[in-house]
């Protein structure tokens, strides 16, 4: 019974210092969230007035949304953030030009698009064809 006593009060105190070793080998990674350690964001009240009435007018809009909506933003905003640089910087560009685009031609160009979705998929893939060729 001693023997067994003895032998469970060491692998309590191997245990406890293999616990302590883990924990402070690891405490500086889960002791901040791993967004703040990655991004120098500066606290709410170092914001200047002008920002802090742009956050909350941004917050404002963000509850108006509908859940739904909100849902969609989130998922497009992790697709964002799962893209490489490279590919960032081309849709930002993209955007940009879009950006630039009159009313008009953007109607133009939707409503080519949906023309384009209504084609039936064997003449899309003939399209594609000629424009691949040569």
């Amino acid at each position: 019974m001693q023997r067994i006593l003895r032998y469970l009060s060491l692998w309590s105190i191997v245990t406890a210092l293999g616990l302590g070793i883990v924990i402070c080998l690891s405490g500086p990674a889960w002791a901040q969230p791993k967004k703040r350690q990655e991004k120098n964001w500066p606290s709410y009240q170092s914001l200047s007035p002008e920002e802090k009435d742009r956050l909350n007018k941004n917050l404002q809009r963000w509850k108006s949304l509908p859940p739904e909506r909100q849902r969609t933003l989130r998922r497009r905003m992790d697709q964002w953030m799962e893209l490489p640089p490279e590919e960032r910087t081309l849709y930002q560009q993209r955007f940009h030009q879009w950006r630039k685009l009159s009313p008009e031609e953007r109607t133009r160009i939707r409503e080519k698009l949906e023309k384009w979705k209504g084609l039936p998929p064997q003449d899309r893939e003939e399209i594609r064809q000629r424009f691949r060729t040569p």
